[in-house]
């Protein structure tokens, strides 16, 4: 019990993101879903988890989608909570934020943004090719309570699949290297990336 009165301390942080307060408290639902669901079945979990009645669900369908939540602001928001509630690493007076790429299967091929991809791996049980969804994610290395690093996540992103103009040239780089510029400009300090050999190029 005491976590949650801690989640609902927690959660008006991120009210200046939404337009509207029935927009917020739809939100609210989704993060009560997101923490409680025992399953990945998306937003029918969180009907179910909630016992929510069938006509929520084109509600919380529509919260995905709605002008009434921004973003970047929710971004913001949450980036100053996280700053709030951690301890951040620093080394030489630098934050210091990990990331990589990751590829999710998915079951369902005509899903958004789901498209054929290569797994390199060195390991036999692994399938060279997986149809899901490819994302870049970023977090912020942390001290827990007990002296511990944790890798608390900032910002995550689909940077395959999802084409929104055929005159977009960027790559998988130049995407994680834009992605990573806003989570600096909302940090607002020092900022060290660390990132596995793969993004060891010059952009």
């Amino acid at each position: 019990m005491v976590l949650w009165w801690e989640w609902i301390r927690c959660v008006p942080e991120l009210r200046p993101a939404c337009a509207r307060r029935s927009t917020f408290w739809w939100m609210v639902v989704v993060l009560a879903g997101l923490s409680m669901r025992a399953d990945l079945a998306g937003v029918s979990s969180f009907v179910r988890v909630l016992a929510l009645k069938e006509r929520c669900y084109r509600r919380l369908l529509y919260l995905c989608h709605t002008p009434a939540l921004g973003l970047e602001v929710l971004l913001t928001c949450w980036t100053g909570l996280v700053l709030k509630l951690y301890t951040p690493l620093r080394v030489g007076g630098r934050l210091v934020v990990v990331g990589d790429g990751l590829k999710v299967a998915k079951e369902g091929r005509k899903m958004p943004a789901v498209k054929k991809l290569h797994q390199s791996s060195q390991n036999n049980s692994k399938a060279a090719y997986i149809f899901g969804h490819s994302l870049q994610a970023l977090g912020l290395l942390a001290r827990g309570p007990l002296g511990h690093l944790c890798c608390v996540p900032l910002t995550s992103r689909i940077h395959e699949g999802v084409v929104f103009s055929n005159r977009d040239r960027r790559t998988l780089l130049d995407k994680f290297a834009q992605l990573f510029v806003g989570v600096v400009s909302r940090l607002n300090a020092p900022t060290l990336l660390v990132v596995d050999a793969y993004y060891a190029s010059r952009t």
